[in-house]
């Protein structure tokens, strides 16, 4: 019996058995709502195994994603049924943290129905059917002895074939740009079987299982070049489906991932007005470290200051050093833990889509804690001029906010807190404003706060970053919305956020499969705007590491509702 189960049929006998007291409303309705957001997480993780293991959730590490049209249909028709569950629950009768939860819940739900039957990536992304993640969470963190992950390994690399043959009966017309970024996932990933697993997993001793392991291996990489050669040959040639969301479907997405509901025109003039600012800061900053020069001519400066590839990781370590050491003699924020955490290339499957990214566990892990910052490195069959453009996003202007961003105070210390967060349904639920808008917050919040202090070309980088962030709200809001173009888009990039144009154009490109990356521009203004109505609320008893300390121990909570835990507000978050 599954334990959303159980705890029904304990809330059923304690209905029964126990009069009527006060409060005991409030209680029976929250064990109710506990209930069933266990069951429907229960069933989310035998649809999706992969999160499972990166959440923490063991039960199905041996199993793979089987996107089949029947499963689908029949993960939608148990959404619909907890949302009709859910509408059983009086919300009023709960209190103000059952109520946070509740809304929680039941906007979380809507965005998971919503992105089955309304985005269908299972019909229009390829890239949905990669695996790459399904197997990284199995070897890069040791919540089980190796071979037993080994075991889990060979048991999904198994299931590949079957899932490739779903993709191919699933996908109608995806977008071009989707298919073709996907083809070149799956190319990216086949040494990752051949070097990162056996690295990964090197203290396994058993040389049958090894044996069984190169099996499942080369079946896969067979079963991985088949799929790459069919959605080049076949997919992408009538591939013509557009990657445009369209207003209504993306305001749906923002409402439901994000709890934000604004007309589009609204976050558009607000996303002018934060650009302008960041564009006049970013002038006045570049006056400092060249008076009278133009802009371009301070960029220039700071391309060519960067490491190389080869020293790329380790002055990003050197760097984290110094910034932990500021945010704590500082007062910026205080660490609630500890969990090791190592700076690594990204690996091969996510390379092509990811800069530079933080990857730590899920919220209900409890026994593997590593931590991983993964710096993309030049890819080895780059010529000269690709590999110089790539290290130039890597100046050593701009690497400490990139630096702030992912680990110190960024993500890896939101990761720290969020296993704090006080319910299952804050450990298991969040939104991407909240997680990428505190990263984003935190990078100019923390050079506001005195790091880097009389250092404008660290400064300029940071402002750098923060156009570029800026620039997305612009981009992803007018490619889905406004019909601007990959053309126009990557030229935005260049002329607002003086990006080379092949960072440009990726920049451009991830629109297309990341629509709402706004998200950070958008949850950095909802942070700052919480943080200083908080402060005129609290007035000279105001602490800025216990509000950090706040708003992150309750996860990723969308700005709305931190309103409500915090002032009892219902007002705008913008």
């Amino acid at each position: 019996m599954n334990r959303g189960a159980f705890a029904l049929i304990l809330l059923a006998v304690a209905l029964v058995l126990s009069p009527a007291m006060p409060g005991r409303a409030a209680t029976s309705e929250a064990a109710r709502l506990d209930a069933l957001v266990h069951r429907y997480m229960d069933s989310r993780y035998a649809f999706n195994p992969s999160l499972a293991t990166f959440m923490g959730v063991h039960t199905h590490d041996r199993e793979l994603e089987n996107t089949t049209r029947a499963r689908v249909e029949k993960e939608a028709a148990m959404i619909r049924a907890t949302l009709h569950d859910l509408d059983a629950i009086p919300r009023d009768q709960l209190d103000a943290d059952g109520r946070v939860d509740y809304d929680l819940f039941r906007s979380t739900i809507q965005g998971h129905l919503f992105a089955l039957t309304d985005l269908r990536p299972w019909e229009n992304d390829p890239g949905s059917y990669g695996f790459g993640f399904a197997l990284e969470n199995l070897i890069a963190r040791e919540f089980a002895p190796a071979p037993e992950r080994l075991r889990c390994v060979i048991a999904r690399l198994r299931l590949v074939p079957r899932q490739f043959a779903n993709a191919r009966a699933n996908l109608k017309n995806p977008p071009r740009l989707l298919a073709e970024f996907a083809a070149d996932d799956l190319e990216g990933s086949i040494s990752y079987l051949d070097v990162d697993v056996p690295r990964a997993l090197a203290t396994v001793t058993d040389s049958t299982l090894w044996r069984e392991y190169d099996v499942a291996k080369r079946t896969a990489q067979s079963e991985m070049k088949k799929q790459a050669a069919w959605i080049r040959k076949t997919l992408v040639p009538r591939s013509t489906g557009s990657y445009v969301l369209g207003e209504e479907r993306y305001r749906k997405r923002l409402q439901y991932e994000e709890m934000i509901d604004l007309p589009i025109d609204s976050l558009l003039a607000i996303g002018s007005r934060e650009l302008e600012r960041l564009k006049a800061r970013y002038c006045d900053c570049a006056e400092r470290i060249a008076p009278g020069a133009p802009i371009d001519t301070v960029l220039a400066m700071m391309r060519r200051d960067h490491p190389t590839r080869e020293g790329l990781l380790d002055e990003v370590r050197a760097l984290l050093g110094d910034l932990r050491a500021y945010c704590e003699s500082s007062g910026f924020i205080r660490f609630p833990s500890e969990a090791p955490l190592t700076v690594r290339p990204t690996p091969d499957y996510a390379a092509s889509r990811s800069f530079a990214s933080f990857d730590g566990p899920g919220s209900l892990e409890t026994k593997a804690r590593d931590s991983y910052y993964n710096v993309t490195l030049p890819g080895a069959d780059w010529d000269a001029a690709r590999v110089e453009q790539h290290l130039q996003a890597y100046s050593r202007w701009m690497l400490p906010s990139v630096s702030i961003h992912e680990v110190y105070p960024g993500h890896y210390v939101n990761f720290l807190y969020a296993s704090q967060a006080p319910t299952f349904a804050r450990k298991s639920m969040g939104c991407g404003s909240f997680g990428e808008g505190w990263g984003l917050y935190v990078e100019e919040a923390l050079f506001d706060h005195g790091y880097a202090k009389g250092d404008a070309k660290k400064e300029f980088g940071m402002l750098r970053w923060a156009l570029t962030r800026s620039c997305r709200l612009q981009v992803g809001l007018r490619v889905h919305t406004r019909g601007m173009t990959m053309e126009e888009a990557t030229k935005f990039f260049v002329e607002n956020a003086g990006m080379e144009p092949a960072n440009a154009q990726r920049e451009a490109f991830r629109a297309a499969f990341d629509p709402t990356y706004i998200v950070y521009t958008v949850g950095a203004l909802q942070i700052r705007k919480l943080r200083d109505d908080v402060r005129v609320k609290e007035g000279t008893s105001f602490e800025l590491a216990s509000f950090h300390a706040r708003i992150l121990s309750q996860g990723a909570l969308p700005v709305k509702l931190l309103r409500q835990l915090l002032l009892n507000d219902d007002g705008p978050t913008l």
